[in-house]
Parts: structure tokens; sequence; C-alpha cells
């Protein structure tokens, strides 16, 4: 239990006041070391941040037969390596960023060495320092890295700011220095290294360039000479000490003063030291005697401690490690909020917090009084930070665990207040504390440790092999796998190989239990520094681990075991990597047992050849020859000819590929070679004669060549003497004849003899060269099968009804009337009274069903059917509504929305009020209508209808028309101009919208006529749109993310009696069923060829809009208009403005979608 009486005066009991500030002492470590002699005579170095000390006794002992010791410890005093120095004089010891030990020896020469006394590598300080000897030495931190400088005997300065990436500086003279200075410091300033030096009084900066003097402000020649000199732990701070006992201090940059002490004393300290913190209060400098420790702040006051034996000063980013042989003690500025809270009889929040806690636990109810006074000055916040700030700066366990509980019972009458702070603070305390234990050696303070990282002192707890402290440790904070567990199990794995007294066995199946998968942890690097200790069996156990073959391969080429390799690269299946194996193997071995590994390895081989075939046709020879493959070789043989100029050339490979293929037996390919061979000869002897430039041509080549030249003799010996087939030369000669538009000799040539390839060939050659005069001689003499297609090329629509009909075929009947237009009424009924008395059927309606050449359906597997009889004056949009199994369309002068049901024969309907040209589902429910101008929400049961967007505000007298919307709820809709009659209108005023689920509305197109028909292709990458008036119908690319369109093209072309394009649908096979008004007619059409496949006819003209409908959507329903007509024409039409029902088309439509808006 912490008290506030006597504890808290144990607390404050080692604070010595400086100025307005305290400093205090305290305890690290009774050292674990048994030295003896203390650490007099000794060269010792300590790496800051609780780092390691090196220690090396008489450094100058230079007896063979008693070499100086050289030991290293960790901060406890831990022993943790020792040998005898063997090398030269060592005139300085430092420590590296990285822990790693550097010696300075007399030579220049900069030996390292890791944690553990093993050697790492050395450097040159310069070869002119092997003469002239090094005098002193700094090893400094930078931001560069650590760095040496040195002073030679020739008084030359000589830096290196980084050991990493050596780059030796040689400082320019100082003029008067003889020998070595009085004193020097290293500093950093700016990114840039200078030495600041002192020969008596004077001082001097060096850079790389120059040599200039300096005096500090307030201390002049009067002050003595300089004899000692200190720089902080940032070097931002500069202490000079000179041989009257006056202490100067001041920045680093020489501009300004802080304070001139004189401290008494007339002899030199043995070392001085700068102790602050960060936003220090009090900041100090401690100069240690052989007796005396003295604390002389910059207020300039000063505290003294009586010293026993002898110490080292190790100074820190907060304060001053104190090393004597017996003991380590930590010299430090009391932090603001430790002085705030321990003071004795302070108000402040966070100490009256701590006794509120204190009498809490007493069970007292002066822990109510005092919480009310730190709620009294809303100070309950503060108080809890301080007491967790607090925590964190004090190194005794029984007061952090005080102080974070009495912060932990503030906490429980906050509302608001973030636990972040307090969970961090006790999470980091509990693991330096783990740390600072005597067996880790680390005695990091709370601020060195934030300085440093967690990542940092993972690192450091690895470097020393700490390996179950750190993983708990990244546990315990749950550190990421790949910046914790994973990288501590790689270090210790890669230090687990290193052990000489286990099998290979044995540590390949630890390390294989202890790692297992771990993410982030590669084999082959552990495997990696198994080969580097020499032991490669090892190395290729923990590869046999390795998942990833790209990381087994390059290892095991390094380690020069290529066939193993090569099989695990055939094992994983990435052809790249056999490659790299191959291509190694073949730089690597001779060539014979190179070929002879790839032989046990057939996947290899087959790559390999591969290669050779596009890189290395000559070892691709040689591959065959070694394997006996005549096959192969004699092919190598034929593709070789052809890069072969010359004809002696390629005839003398192409002998040899005979020769090959007859002993491979294969006798086709050996002919076959060999009438190549002939057919270069004759080429050759023709380009001799004639010049005709045929050498390296095929056969049918050839032949063109010569019936182009007109050298028929020459083709006809070809003809023989390679026995091409009849048909193929009668067409060679066709098609020749044909281009030449020598229309007397091919009339010649087709009765020369029969034709082998009948004579409809000549009739749609003459067609493709647009000579209907010359085709039509050849019509009468097709044979009866083909008189209709002869009679169609022609366009002779009578000759292919008689021809039909003499036939009685109804598949060639449905061809023709495909091919017939309204004009052609007469040949249409004579057509269909034909295919009647041939069925024996009759119509059950005067429709005409007109059935193009799709040998799926046939004629009389078509019906259509009136099945609404709404007599609608403009019947449009027809949608099948899936869930309701009804068909919704429109009457849109009639300014209605119909919903008509199969099942029941009847229709419901909504009176809008005005011209309603569209409706569709809506996906939240009812139905989506554009009325005039607006796109509206019509409510089916209540007939309510709610305006959403309207769209061409400018244009008053336009109404909307058709609609539709994409797969993703998306709606497209377009306008028009005012109609002065049916399908005349005023042009261009119209545009094609797109509205989206938050309502919002895009324009597409401008300028348009008459928006109609829409729809997309089955991958929705293409949207299908009509503009009646232009007689055509477009496809556009179509985004369907954005809704974007472009890239317009025409797909289709209205021929002369189909109307104009209106509504269209497209079925599940993507073609278009365009309905055409005034045209009495629905089309179908291949949008990839823009070819009119089918052909549905109607018994009335103005045919408005189509979609599928019915449970299987092979049921195509047609809406019509009667507005318009003429009383005539309305008698003649007694269906119109009805709704068509059309079965037996043998495709199927796909569902309707519904607006997500």
């Amino acid at each position: 239990m912490f008290l506030r009486g006597n504890n808290m005066a144990f607390i404050t009991a080692n604070w010595n006041p400086l100025g307005e500030a305290f400093y205090r002492k305290s305890e690290l470590y009774d050292m674990s070391w048994n030295i003896r002699d203390g650490l007099r005579d000794s060269l010792v170095a300590a790496a800051p941040y609780g780092g390691p000390i090196a220690l090396l006794k008489e450094p100058h002992r230079r007896s063979p037969s008693s070499r100086p010791q050289l030991e290293i410890y960790s901060a406890s005093g831990v022993a943790v390596a020792s040998f005898p120095w063997k090398s030269g004089p060592v005139v300085q010891l430092g420590w590296s960023v990285t822990d790693e030990l550097l010696c300075v020896q007399e030579d220049g020469s900069v030996l390292i060495y890791d944690l553990f006394g093993s050697f790492k590598r050395h450097f040159s300080m310069g070869q002119e320092v092997v003469q002239t000897q090094v005098l002193e030495a700094k090893v400094f931190h930078s931001p560069y890295g650590t760095g040496v400088a040195i002073v030679t005997g020739s008084s030359r300065f000589t830096v290196a700011t980084n050991i990493d990436d050596l780059k030796l500086r040689r400082f320019p003279e100082v003029p008067g220095l003889q020998g070595k200075p009085s004193c020097w410091v290293v500093l950093t300033q700016d990114r840039q290294t200078k030495v600041l030096l002192s020969i008596g009084p004077e001082l001097f900066i060096l850079d790389n360039t120059s040599c200039t003097a300096v005096c500090p402000p307030g201390l002049g020649p009067q002050g003595g000479s300089i004899v000692h000199m200190s720089v902080s732990f940032s070097y931002k701070y500069l202490a000079l000490y000179t041989d009257t006992g006056h202490l100067w201090t001041g920045p680093s940059h020489l501009q300004d003063k802080m304070r001139e002490i004189d401290t008494k004393k007339t002899t030199t300290p043995k070392q001085m030291v700068w102790c602050r913190r960060p936003k220090s209060q009090q900041p100090s400098v401690v100069l240690m005697w052989d007796r005396l420790l003295l604390v002389a702040g910059v207020c300039g006051d000063s505290i003294q401690f009586p010293v026993e034996d002898p110490c080292v000063l190790v100074g820190e980013l907060d304060g001053v490690r104190v090393i004597s042989s017996s003991n380590q003690e930590l010299l430090q500025e009391v932090p603001l909020v430790c002085q705030e809270i321990f003071k004795i009889a302070s108000m402040a929040p966070g100490a009256l917090l701590l006794e509120a806690h204190r009498e809490y636990q007493k069970s007292s109810q002066k822990a109510d009084e005092y919480l009310r006074e730190i709620k009294e000055q809303s100070m309950l916040g503060e108080a809890v930070r301080q007491c967790v700030e607090a925590a964190g700066h004090e190194y005794d366990s029984n007061t952090q665990r005080a102080l974070l509980r009495a912060a932990s019972f503030g906490k429980c009458f906050l509302t608001d207040f973030s636990p972040d702070q307090f969970v961090s603070t006790c999470r980091e305390l509990r693991v330096l504390n783990a740390v600072r234990e005597s067996a880790v050696g680390l005695p990091l303070t709370h601020t060195q440790f934030k300085q440093m990282t967690l990542q940092v002192l993972i690192d450091r707890l690895v470097y020393r092999q700490f390996y179950p402290l750190a993983i708990e440790i990244c546990r315990y904070l749950k550190v990421p796998d790949y910046q914790g567990v994973s990288r501590v199990l790689k270090h210790w794995a890669s230090c687990k190989v290193q052990q000489k007294d286990l099998s290979d066995e044995a540590i390949a199946r630890a390390v294989c239990v202890k790692v297992g998968d771990s993410p982030g942890v590669s084999y082959s690097h552990i495997a990696a520094k198994a080969y580097e200790c020499g032991r490669t069996e090892l190395a290729i156990k923990l590869l046999d681990f390795e998942a990833r073959s790209g990381e087994q391969v390059p290892l095991l080429l390094k380690m020069k075991r290529s066939q193993l390799a090569l099989s695990k690269a055939v094992e994983s299946g990435d052809t790249d990597l056999v490659y790299t194996v191959v291509t190694y193997l073949k730089n690597e071995m001779n060539r014979g047992d190179f070929f002879m590994t790839l032989r046990n390895q057939p996947v290899a081989l087959s790559l390999y050849r591969q290669f050779c075939k596009l890189q290395e046709q000559e070892t691709l020879k040689d591959l065959y020859n070694q394997d006996d493959d005549h096959q192969e070789l004699a092919n190598y043989y034929v593709t070789s000819s052809y890069r072969e100029k010359r004809l002696e050339s390629r005839l003398s490979l192409l002998q040899s590929a005979v020769d090959e293929y007859n002993k491979a037996k294969n006798d086709f390919s050996s002919k076959a070679t060999e009438e190549e061979m002939r057919l270069l000869r004759f080429q050759r002897k023709l380009d001799d004669e004639k010049g005709a430039g045929l050498l390296g041509l095929s056969l049918q080549g050839t032949m063109e060549a010569l019936l182009s030249l007109g050298l028929h003799k020459q083709t006809e010996q070809l003809y023989r003497d390679f026995r091409v087939p009849d048909k193929r030369y009668w067409w060679l000669k066709l098609k020749s004849l044909v281009e030449k538009e020598e229309w007397e000799e091919l009339e010649k040539f087709s009765k020369s003899k029969k034709s082998p390839i009948g004579y409809l060939a000549f009739v749609d050659v003459c067609m493709k060269c647009n000579n209907k005069y010359e085709a039509k001689k050849y019509v009468s003499k097709v044979t009866p099968e083909q008189k209709v297609k002869a009679h169609l090329a022609v366009s002779d629509l009578e000759g292919a009804a008689d021809a039909a009909i003499e036939r009685r075929n109804e598949a060639e009947m449905g061809a023709v009337l495909s091919r017939c237009s309204a004009s052609d009424r007469l040949l249409i009924d004579r057509l269909n009274r034909a295919a009647a008395a041939k069925n024996g059927f009759k119509e059950t309606l005067s429709a005409c069903i007109l059935i193009g050449p799709d040998p799926k359906v046939g004629m009389s597997s078509v019906q259509v059917e009136c099945v609404v009889k709404s007599s609608a004056l403009i019947g449009e949009g027809p949608v099948w509504e899936e869930s309701e199994q009804m068909l919704l369309f429109v009457d849109i002068a009639g300014k209605k929305i119909h919903r008509w049901s199969p099942t029941t024969k009847q229709i419901q309907s909504v009176d809008t009020g005005d011209t309603v040209s569209f409706a569709v589902p809506r996906r939240s429910g009812g139905y989506v209508a554009g009325v005039g101008r607006s796109i509206v929400a019509v409510d089916w049961s209540t007939q309510a209808m709610t305006s959403l967007v309207e769209v061409d505000e400018d244009k008053p007298n336009n109404r909307l028309n058709d609609g539709k919307v994409d797969v993703i709820g998306r709606l497209l809709a377009g306008t028009m101009g005012a109609e002065q009659r049916p399908a005349e209108v005023q042009r261009r005023q119209g545009a094609l919208f797109s509205v989206t689920s938050d309502l919002s509305v895009t324009s597409h197109l401008s300028q348009v006529d008459i928006s109609n028909g829409m729809d997309w292709s089955l991958d929705h990458k293409t949207f299908f749109y009509i503009d009646s008036l232009s007689l055509t119908v477009d496809a556009f690319d179509y985004d369907l993310n954005t809704g974007r369109l472009g890239n317009r093209r025409v797909v289709y072309c209205m021929q002369e009696g189909e109307g104009l394009p209106d509504g269209m649908t497209v079925d599940a096979e993507g073609r278009l069923w365009v309905a055409c008004y005034d045209g009495g007619r629905v089309i179908n059409i291949d949008p990839a060829t823009g070819v009119r496949l089918q052909t549905v006819s109607l018994p009335v003209m103005k045919i408005t809009s189509c979609c599928f409908g019915g449970p299987d959507y092979s049921d195509l329903y047609v809406t019509s208009a009667s507005l318009g007509l003429e009383q005539s024409e309305s008698r003649q039409q007694p269906l119109a403005g009805h709704t068509f029902r059309v079965r037996g088309l043998g495709v199927k439509g796909r569902p309707s979608n519904a607006f997500s808006g």
C-alpha cells in the first residue's frame, strides 16, 4: 500500500534541489561482474539506451605472454563474452547503433565484433595513419549512422561519418597544432559533421574544407586554457571546462551563452557529460573527479556526490548512467509531473488523486473530500493523466502500481475519458519491467523506450538471443506476425542452424516444429544461413519445408545441386523456373552431360526443345540426332529449308528430310516432300523461261499465278502432274476467269465438259461481280435442287416461286416468302395457297405469316392470334410481368395503362390523364411510367401517381416516348417533338435520357426525331436503339457501370415496304425483333451480320412494339395502333389497335428488368 506520509518522504529522500528542479539517483543494478581492481587502468565503453559494456584491461600491455583481456557484459554486469586481445594496441572502444563493438587501434585499423565477441569485419582509417599512428579517437553517432573520428601523429583529423558506407574525410590542418589538441569533440549540425578542438585558450571548428577560429560568447582569454569539453546527447548543447575551474555552457553553434560557473576546482575532471531530459527545466553538466561527482546546473547551483570507486559516465537521452565496479545508478532530473505529485504538501490534481485512492483503500470518507476538491476544479481528467504519466517515469514497480491504481480509481468517475493512454502505459511498463530484470539487462526508461520504438527493442532482444521473451512481448502487445513473432522465429532459426553440437536431422526437425507455417518466415532464408555455415545437407533438408519452388531453386543452384534444382523446378510447374535451371545447367555443364541430364527430365527436355525452336536451331538438330528422332529431324530439315534463299541449298535440305522420313517410315511425308521438290524445280524452270516469280509458292498459289498470267497449258500440266482434284481445278479456273472478267472464256469453259462443281457456283461468282446478265446464263443449267437458290441469287422471285412450288418444298417456299415485300401480295398468296394445299390446313386469320430460311422453324408451326381486343388508339410498350404472369402495356393517345391476364382474359386499367408512353415495374413496388414529359410512380392499388423527375423542361410541346430498364435498374427513356399526325413530328426536338436510382438524370443524345425502341445485348455491353425517322436500327457501346454510350453504328437499314422501325426486343439468342410501323410486320434481325432472318406478317399495318412473354417466354406479344387510319383502311383492318400473340417461333425471350429508383 502506498502511504502519503512516510512513503512519500521515502520517495523524495534521494531528491536533491538544483535551481527550480530536483535531481535524483536511482539504483539500477548491483553489478554481477567480479572485476579485480575495479575499473582502474581499463578502457571502458558502454552503449547508450541501456546497452552493453565493453572492458579492456590494461590496453597498453604489450607482453606476448600476458595479453589484455577484452570482456563484454550486459548493462547489469552479466558476462556475455571474453577473449584475449591478440591484435595491436587499442586507442578507443565504442559501440555502434546496432550494438556492434568498434575497436580503434593505433595503426588506424578499426576492428568490429558482435555482442558475443565474434569478429565481423574491419576497415582502415587510411594508409597514412599506419606511419603517423592514432593519438586519440572517438566513436560517435550521427544522422548517418555510427562514425569514427581520429587525430593522428601528424596532427590531422580524419572522419568516417558512417562505418556501413565508408567514406573517409581528411580535414584541413589546424594552424599551431603540434601533437594532439588539449581536448576535442565531434559535432553534427545541419547534417554536417565537424570537429571542435582547443589549443590552450583558442577554439577552432574543422569541417571538410576549412579551419575556423571561434570565440564562445563570454569566454575570453582570461578564462584560461580549455582542457575539457562535452557535447549533449542531442548535439545541441556544449560545455567547456578551463584550467582555472570555470565551466562555460551554451548552444553548440557557439552564438549564445547559457551560464559560466566557477567550480572552485583546479584539476581537470576525468569525465564530463551533459545531463538533461526532453523538456528539461534545469539542464546540467556532470563532472567527475577521483572522489567527487559534481552536478553543475546552468542555473549556477550545483550538487556534489561522493565517489568511492572509479566510475564511468554514460550520457543518455534523459540522464546519465553512473557505472562503478559494484553498482550502476541513473542520475536524472526528476520529471515535472513526478515533482508535482510527490512534493511534500503538493496540491496538484495528481497528488490529490493519489491521496484520495489511499484514503479509499482505508475506507475513509476523506477519499470523497479529495475527489470533490479535484472535481470542483474540473481537474479529474488532468489528475488521471498526471498519475499515468508519472507511472511511466518511475523505475520502482511498487510506485508504478500505486500511481496506476490511483489513475484507475479516478477513471471510474469520468464518463468520456479515453482509456488509450492508461492501457498503453500499463502494457509498456510491463514490458519495460521485464527487460529491466538483471538476467536481461536492458535498463530502459519509458522516455528512452518511446524514442527507441518497440521494433528496435525486439531487435535488441533478438540480437541478445532472448527469443522466448521477444515472442511473449510480441504476442502481449499484439504485434503483427510479420513484424513480431515471425521475425523473431526467423532470427532464432538462423541462429539454431549454427549450433555445431546438434545433427542436421535434429536441427531441421526442431526448426520445423518451432517455425511451422508461420507467415513471413522463409525456409529458404534459413537454409541459406545453414549453407553459409557450411552445412549443405542441413540446408537441403530445410528446403524441403519451403513451399515456394521459386525460393528453393536458386539456393539449390548456388549449392551446386543442379539435378535436385531441376526436379524441384519441374515439380513446380513454373516454366520460367525450369528455363532458369536449364540455362544454368547449359552454362555449367559440357554439352553431352547437359543432354543426358535433360533426357532424365522429359518436361524440361520438351521445354528446352521449344526454346531451341525459337532461339537455337542448331542445338535442336543436335538434340534430335542424339535421340535418333528421325521424324523431328526431318521436320527440322523442312523448316530450315524455307529459310534458305538459294534453291540448291533448299533442295539439299529437303532431300535430307526425305531420307529421314524414310528412316521414320513416314511414307506420306516423304512423298509430299518429294512433290515439293518437283514443284520447286518446275517453278525454277518457269521463272527462267517466263520470269513469272513463282519460286516458293504453294501448288495452289502457283496455279493461280499461272492462270492470272494466262499460262493455261502450264496450269493444265500441273493439274495432271500433281493429280489436282477436278473440283479444285475448276474452282481455281472459275475464279481466275471471273476476276479477269473474261466472260466469253468463262462460257466456253462451262461448256468444255460437265462441271464437277455444278453451275450454281457460276451464278454466285457472277453475282459477286454484279453481273446479273452473265449469271442468268447459268440458271437454267443448275440442278433442280438448286433452282430456287439460283433464281433468288439473280432476284428472280417469280422463277424461284415456280421452282419451289414445282418441288412442293416448304423450306424453299419459306425462303422465297422471306424475300417478298408488301407489294408482292399476289406472289405471297400464291405461295401460301401452295403451302396450304400441301399441308391441308386453313388460316385462322387473314394474316400472312412470313417465315425466313431458318431450318428449325416450319411455316405451318407459327400461329398468330388476336388476344387482347383493347381497341387502343396507340397500343405501345408491352412488358411481361413475371411475378404476376400478366402483360403490361399502354395506350399512348388513350392515356391508359393496361394489364391483361392470359388466365382470366381480363383487362385492368389506370387512367393517367395525359399521354402515357411506357410503364415498367418498380423494384420497391408498383410501376414507373412516362406521362407527358414526367416520369411518375404509379400505385396500382390506389391508382395514385407521384411525379419523380421531369425532362425537356425547355421544350413544353415534347412528350416522352419509349422507355426501358437495363439489368442494374437504370431507366432509359426518349422524347419526341409535337405530332401533327401519327409519325409526323417536328424534327430533331427529342432526346435520350437515363435516370438512376437516386433520380439523377443524364442526357445522352440530342436532336432525335422520334426516340423509340431500345434493348441490350446478352452481355449488356451493346445498346440497340431506334430513332424511327432515320429508318435504321443503331447500336452503341454501353458501359453498364456509368450508362455511358459510345461508338454509334448502324446495324440494319429498313428496306422498301418495311415501314418505320418502332418498338424492339431482343431474344435469348441475342437477335433483334423490330416492330414495323406502316409495314404490317415484325422482322427478326441478326445484329452481328445485319441480315434479316425472319419476317412475321400481321393483319394490321401499324405495328408499334413487341415483347416476349408467357410462362417460358416463348410467346411474342405485338401491339398495334388504330389512330390515323382512313375509314376504308379501318374496314380492311378490323383488328387494328388490338394486341396479338405469335407462337411457334422456336425462340424465347428474356425477363424484363425493374427500375431501382
